[in-house]
């Protein structure tokens, strides 16, 4: 009788370990499972598209008060537009300089990485930035505008990273 009660409280043993096991399986890899961010990259999607939005509805003070979408017009067509300031700056010239200040203002002291294309073929863009500490790796969220010029259509491009 002795034998079969040590029989049966060793076999009770082994259950209880057993389902400590499988507790800590549980704890460790549901329960504690790092949460999927999905707001991150909704946040860093409408930062490139509010961003870019704002840019190409911005009047260049030194080019006729034209906007920043009708540069980049000129700047994909013919670059006939002269821009005054403290040098005469092409369309092109002038809407990378006002981006990159913009960009270095905002986006780099906040060390967010990013990229901004201009391009009418991707394979050629007219401008390219990146921020020149933190370069961009594959992952981004990016927000594409298309802007109608007479050839086609061009399109700006703001990658957040």
């Amino acid at each position: 009788m002795e034998k079969k009660a040590q029989m049966e409280i060793l076999g009770l043993a082994i259950v209880v370990v057993l389902v400590l096991i499988a507790t800590i399986f549980v704890v460790r890899f549901i329960l504690l499972k790092t949460p999927v961010n999905y707001r991150q990259g909704f946040v860093s999607a409408e930062l490139a598209s509010n961003t870019l939005n704002t840019f190409l509805k911005t009047t260049a003070a030194d080019c006729s008060l034209l906007t920043m979408t009708e540069l980049l017009q000129d700047c994909a067509q013919s670059e006939e537009l002269s821009c005054r300031g403290i040098e005469s700056l092409n369309s092109c010239k002038y809407v990378n300089d006002t981006m990159k200040g913009i960009l270095a203002q905002t986006l780099e002291k906040w060390s967010i990485k990013y990229e901004f294309l201009a391009y009418v073929e991707s394979s050629r863009p007219l401008i390219r930035l990146s921020n020149p500490e933190n370069p961009c790796p594959a992952d981004k969220r990016s927000k594409i505008f298309p802007i109608p010029i007479k050839s086609g259509t061009m399109y700006v491009k703001l990658g957040i990273c």
